[in-house]
């Protein structure tokens, strides 16, 4: 495991998460998280699962049965659970926009109130299912295809994108660029090309020079990230939609992979912060954090309006209550309900 990794996942889950609780003057902090965790997904599947490939051993189906028992489950309850929400409150879904969400094939329909149905974090969900259903190929055809073939099609991608960003309406900006599947499969792409280079003769001269500074030395370069996160935070709302959607985080998220993968055993002071035990247990439970975070944010709205502070509470009060109450949650789900499914169904299905 890279501990750097790990616990990234959850300050890139916060992000999210922030985005949501602050609202739209944060939007920033969603779409910056989302393209990390897309980058991210490839990265780690070629780590885990690239020898598998190469040697044949690898099976599509069973993999994505394992992955599919670890959030669908959590997935149908979190959805249930809004959904008895909105009942409470005289609101209700129909049910043609409920089946594509129960499926995982809501991120295909390009149209906000299917793909924000329910549990409205769910369509990442649709989007990371298809990435693992066409892992294989993709890794394939990507590992076989020489520097050439890649910049070529690359130079072909970017220019097809950039036409399809500039072309589609402005009410289909949300629907084609930040949630489809056929669009931000291009950081899933990434993910795995960026380890082929992690691990490549050519970026070792690279690697060794991260990993032969000090401590110093390591934690400027670990400021210097952060501060093109931070400059890219300032840019955002003067950006175009069609580039902040996704984009904008293609150069900024493989370079984070890259650097705190690199100085994981190494690293300045970002990387022990990283490396502490409670960073790294924040990390294990960011995807339980990143479902059932919209419920805790619905609960306790709904306990301010009751209490008539509905407005009141201070910003940094409601981040830190929302926070809490969510890892709260997200403990014990993982724990007696994810894991416990899991490891009576594994056997069975795979």
């Amino acid at each position: 495991m890279i501990k750097n990794l790990q616990s990234l996942r959850f300050v890139f889950i916060m992000l999210i998460v922030l985005s949501h609780i602050i609202g739209k003057s944060f939007d920033f902090g969603g779409e910056c998280g989302v393209s990390f965790f897309f980058v991210l997904s490839g990265f780690v599947l070629f780590l885990a699962y690239g020898c598998k490939v190469m040697e044949g051993s690898f099976r599509t189906r069973p993999f994505v049965c394992k992955q599919l028992l670890k959030f669908y489950p959590l997935h149908l309850l979190t959805m249930a659970v809004i959904l008895l929400m909105d009942a409470r409150i005289g609101r209700y879904t129909e049910w043609y926009r409920l089946l594509p969400n129960v499926f995982l094939v809501q991120s295909w329909i390009p149209i906000d109130r299917f793909f924000f149905v329910a549990n409205g974090s769910s369509w990442f969900l649709c989007d990371v299912l298809f990435f693992y259903v066409v892992f294989r190929k993709l890794f394939l055809q990507l590992n076989h295809a020489t520097v050439k073939q890649l910049a070529t099609a690359g130079i072909l991608l970017l220019g097809a994108y950039v036409l399809l960003a500039f072309s589609i309406p402005e009410g289909k900006v949300n629907a084609l660029l930040y949630a489809s599947p056929a669009t931000r499969i291009i950081e899933f792409v990434v993910g795995i090309l960026l380890f082929r280079a992690w691990q490549s003769a050519s970026s070792g001269r690279i690697r060794q020079w991260l990993q032969s500074r000090s401590t110093g030395m390591s934690t400027l370069v670990e400021l210097a990230i952060t501060a093109v996160i931070v400059a890219a935070a300032v840019a955002y709302p003067h950006l175009s939609p069609r580039i902040r959607c996704a984009s904008l985080y293609w150069p900024i998220a493989p370079a984070v992979v890259f650097v705190f993968a690199t100085i994981d055993r190494n690293g300045g002071l970002v990387t022990r912060l990283l490396h502490q035990p409670w960073m790294v247990w924040l990390g294990n439970i960011s995807f339980e954090i990143y479902l059932l975070h919209m419920i805790v944010i619905r609960i306790t709205q709904s306990v301010y309006l009751q209490m008539g502070m509905e407005g009141l509470m201070p910003a940094g009060w409601s981040i830190a209550v929302n926070t809490v109450l969510t890892i709260l949650l997200a403990y014990p789900v993982k724990k007696y309900f994810v894991d416990k499914i899991y490891g009576k169904l594994i056997n069975r299905v795979i």
